[in-house]
């Protein structure tokens, strides 16, 4: 890769929230620069703007919009404006600002070279809510691309595929297809080729933590109960499927369980059995779903004796050693190590790079230590810092996935 189009990769994945996957975001900007320019442009004077393969993409994906206006007149203000009074520096970089165009837009650039190098365009968050607040819940058919990248290729009624998924927090449908598709790749390897995902959509931080906080109470949310017919409807058809679960999606699945066990009820007493502990389909309600949690919100301990009752197998567990999700929100874990590090590393979570998260990809310990050393992100603060001196970091053995850049 040229070491420049290295480096806004490197940009975007610190400071950007990039909608495809980290390995495409190299692919994309290996690709040569665009000159923006308009078709009724006469005049192009000033600083000459160019956008980066992603950024490209990004614009080209939101030509069809409504904000095409406010993102194009940004775009050319920035041929003579790139040092306005409206931009702000980008921590930890040299000549890289980011502007909000006419409230849709951020727009990250760099002066470099006496041009305006574009490196990342995405919807502010309001109009992300708005945007997110429009996708419904549902089964998705995603597939990979002729250059291997994972594209929904249509919405169905029913899981046909031997492969399936199910979603966590904060993720339109654009994000849930990669991600969960790199999930899918991490337990069943690169050769599988499609798999059906079951969006759950984003309500926002907030309502998706207040969903998730409703299913582990057993107060079971729509999008959960919809989620049960999708695996009932499935298991009618005979289908043979084996699931990965993330995050929300573990809450999700163990809920939609619990439901079908209690005959389509959130109580826990119905019929006389607790959990559907004396049903009638014992052991073979769901016996042709099989499931693996990857850094998983719901409790494994709970999970395993309803999972058991319906007659899931549980194929894998995996999660890293600090995330935030599955050890404290799930309570999976006594360990102090883990504990600790997993409240230190919230930041890396919470808002931090998609490859220094000890929760948002499945990498091994080492994978994640690479990343947090070399990879781009924040790195580590001075408690971060003294808790990996401390000697506390203990490698696991997890399935291992290619780093972010090939």
């Amino acid at each position: 890769m040229d070491s420049y189009a290295q480096k806004l990769t490197r940009l975007l994945l610190t400071h950007g929230d990039p909608q495809v996957a980290p390995a495409e975001v190299a692919m994309l900007n290996n690709k040569p620069m665009w000159l923006f320019k308009l078709d009724v442009e006469s005049d192009m004077s000033g600083y000459e703007v160019v956008l980066s393969g992603y950024a490209q993409h990004v614009y080209q994906c939101e030509l069809p919009s409504d904000e095409i206006g406010d993102l194009n007149s940004s775009l050319v203000k920035l041929r003579s404006m790139p040092y306005g009074f409206s931009e702000k520096r980008l921590k930890g970089s040299v000549s890289t600002y980011s502007v909000v165009a006419k409230g849709s837009f951020r727009i990250d650039y760099q002066i470099y070279n006496g041009r305006v190098v574009i490196f990342n365009i995405q919807p502010v968050s309001k109009l992300k809510k708005l945007r997110d607040a429009t996708e419904q819940p549902g089964v998705y058919r995603v597939k990979r691309n002729s250059y291997g990248s994972w594209r929904v290729v249509g919405r169905t009624d029913q899981v046909t595929t031997a492969y399936a998924a199910v979603n966590g927090q904060s993720n339109n449908l654009a994000k849930a297809q990669w991600l969960m598709g790199s999930h899918i790749s991490v337990e069943f390897g690169e050769g599988v080729q499609e798999f059906s995902l079951y969006h759950n959509p984003s309500i926002g931080g907030y309502g998706d933590t207040w969903e998730s906080v409703q299913d582990k109470l057993g107060f079971t949310t729509p999008v959960t109960r919809q989620f049960s017919k999708v695996l009932e409807k499935t298991q009618k058809a005979g289908n043979q499927t084996e699931w990965v679960v993330h995050s929300q999606g573990g809450l999700i699945f163990t809920e939609g369980v619990r439901y079908l066990l209690n005959n389509h009820s959130s109580w826990a007493l119905r019929h006389l059995t607790f959990n559907g502990i004396n049903h009638k389909q014992q052991s073979s309600l769901l016996d042709k779903q099989k499931v693996a949690f990857h850094g998983n919100a719901n409790n494994n301990w709970r999970s395993s004796r309803l999972l058991e009752r319906a007659g899931i197998d549980v194929i894998a567990i995996r999660t890293h050693d600090y995330d935030l999700v599955t050890n404290i929100v799930g309570l999976n874990t006594i360990s102090p190590r883990k504990l600790v590090g997993s409240v230190l590393y919230a930041n890396h979570v919470l808002s931090g790079s998609v490859v220094q998260s000890p929760h948002t990809l499945m990498q091994t310990q080492q994978q994640w230590e690479q990343n947090m050393i070399n990879g781009p992100g924040k790195g580590r603060n001075i408690l971060q810092k003294g808790f990996h001196a401390s000697g506390n970091t203990i490698n696991r053995s997890v399935k291992v996935i290619n780093n972010y850049l090939p």
